[in-house]
C-alpha cells in the first residue's frame, strides 16, 4: 500500500512540475508569437501598398487618366473579402476613393471617426489629419467612438504626384482568433505531450526502483534477522547477570575447583607508587595501551599492572571474565547493552565508558555467544 501511494504522489509530483514548465513557456511563446505577427503584419502591409502606389504611379506616367487608374484599382478589389485585411484608397480630404464595399466609396472620414498612432509611439491622431498632412505612417487605428469596430494594423502610403493615400487594414480581432485557435491546438499538444512525458517518467522510475527493490528487501530480512540475534544475545546477558548475581560464593567456589588452574580471588596493583591489593569481584574491564596494563573498577577507578593480559586472564573466572580482543578483558557484570557493528561483528557497550571501543571480532562471535550462554 505504501508504495502503491509512492508511486501515485511521484506521478503527481512529475505531472505538476511538467505543467507548470509548460504553462510557462507556452504563455510566453504565445505572447512572443503576437507580438511577431502583429509586427509581420506591419512590414507586410507596408510592402503591399508601397508596390500598389508605385503601380498606380507608372499607370498615371504611360497616359491613363486619374479616373480611369481609379477604376482600374476599385475592379481590382472589389468584393474581396474585408473581415482579415483589405486594401484601400483615401484621398487627402478623408474621401474613400476606392473600397472592396462599393457602398463605401465617397464617403468621407470625420475627425471623430478613428485616430492613429505610429509603431514605437503613444501620441494618437485622427485618422483625418493623418491623411490631411499626406503623412506615410504604419501603426494601430483605433475607434474611442465606436467599441463595436475592433482596431486595426494600418499602413497608409502617398501616391507620389496625386493627393491619394493608399491604405492596407488588417483586423486585429480576426488576426488574434486565428493566433488563439493555434494556441488552443498547442496546448492541447502540449497537455498530451505533458501525459506522456509523466507516464514515460512514472513508469521508469518503477522499472529502475525494481530492479533494485528486491535487494533492498533482501538486506531488510538481514538486518531484522541480526535485529533479532542481538536482542536474544542481550536477553541472555540480561538473564547471566541476573544468575551470577544471585549465586552464592561457595557456589562459585566450586565452579572453580573444577578448573585445571585456581582463579584468584585478589590481585596486586599499583596506583602510582603504592601497592594495592584489588579483588577481583571489583574489577569491571582489563585495558592493553601503548603497552601499560590498566585495570577498571565497577566506581571508575584506574590501576596498573606488571602482568600481562594473558596472565590476568589465568587469575580471573572464566565464567565471568571474557579476553574480547587483544585490548580488553571485560566482566559479564560490566556490560550494559550488544550492538551490531559493521558486518557480523558485535560493539560492547560497558559500564563504566571505554574510551575505546569495544568490538568482538566475526571470528569470536560464536565463542562469545557461547560465553553469554552458558
Amino acid at each position: 500500500m505504501k508504495k502503491a501511494r509512492l508511486y501515485t504522489l511521484t506521478l503527481i509530483g512529475i505531472s505538476i512540475v511538467v505543467l507548470i514548465i509548460s504553462f510557462i513557456s507556452s504563455t510566453y511563446l504565445y505572447h512572443s508569437a503576437k507580438e511577431k505577427l502583429c509586427n509581420s503584419k506591419l512590414e507586410s502591409g507596408e510592402r503591399e501598398v508601397r508596390e500598389i502606389s508605385r503601380l498606380l504611379e507608372q499607370q498615371l506616367r504611360s497616359g491613363l487618366s486619374k479616373e480611369q487608374v481609379i477604376h482600374n484599382l476599385q475592379i481590382s478589389i472589389e468584393n474581396t473579402d474585408i473581415k482579415s485585411d483589405f486594401i484601400c484608397m483615401y484621398d487627402q480630404k478623408g474621401i474613400e476613393l476606392c473600397h472592396p464595399n462599393p457602398a463605401l466609396v465617397g464617403l468621407k472620414i470625420k475627425e471623430d471617426n478613428s485616430q492613429v498612432n505610429r509603431t514605437g509611439q503613444k501620441e494618437f491622431k485622427p485618422l483625418s489629419a493623418v491623411l490631411e498632412q499626406g503623412e506615410k505612417i504604419g501603426g494601430i487605428r483605433t475607434f474611442p467612438n465606436n467599441p463595436e469596430r475592433k482596431s486595426e494594423i494600418i499602413n497608409i502610403n502617398p501616391v507620389a504626384g496625386t493627393d491619394w493615400m493608399v491604405a492596407s487594414h488588417a483586423n486585429l480581432e480576426v488576426l488574434e482568433e486565428e493566433l488563439s485557435d493555434l494556441y488552443l491546438q498547442f496546448a492541447v499538444s502540449l497537455f498530451l505531450s505533458t501525459v506522456f512525458i509523466s507516464v514515460c517518467c512514472y513508469i521508469m522510475i518503477r522499472l529502475i526502483y525494481r530492479k533494485y527493490e528486491s535487494v533492498f528487501d533482501l538486506e531488510k530480512e538481514e538486518l531484522n534477522y541480526r535485529v533479532n540475534e542481538l536482542q536474544i544475545l542481550n536477553l541472555q546477558l540480561n538473564s547471566n547477570q541476573q544468575k551470577l548475581q544471585n549465586l552464592t560464593y561457595d557456589t562459585i567456589e566450586d565452579d572453580k575447583s573444577k578448573d585445571s588452574e585456581t582463579p584468584k580471588k585478589r590481585i596486586l596493583t599499583y596506583h602510582k607508587d603504592e601497592l594495592i591489593k584489588l579483588d577481583i569481584e571489583n574489577i569491571a574491564y582489563v585495558l592493553l595501551d601503548t603497552g601499560i596494563t590498566y585495570i577498571y573498577t565497577f566506581d571508575n577507578r584506574q590501576f596498573t599492572s606488571s602482568n600481562s593480559l594473558d596472565e590476568i586472564m589465568k587469575w580471573l573466572d572464566q565464567t565471568i571474565f571474557y579476553r574480547a580482543n587483544r585490548q580488553f578483558i571485560i566482566n559479564i557484570n560490566s556490560i550494559s547493552s550488544i550492538l551490531l557493528y559493521g558486518k557480523n561483528q558485535l560493539k560492547l557497550i560497558i559500564k563504566p565508558d571505554s574510551k575505546i571501543d569495544i568490538i568482538i571480532s566475526k571470528n569470536k562471535v560464536s565463542e562469545f555467544k557461547n560465553w553469554l550462554d552458558q
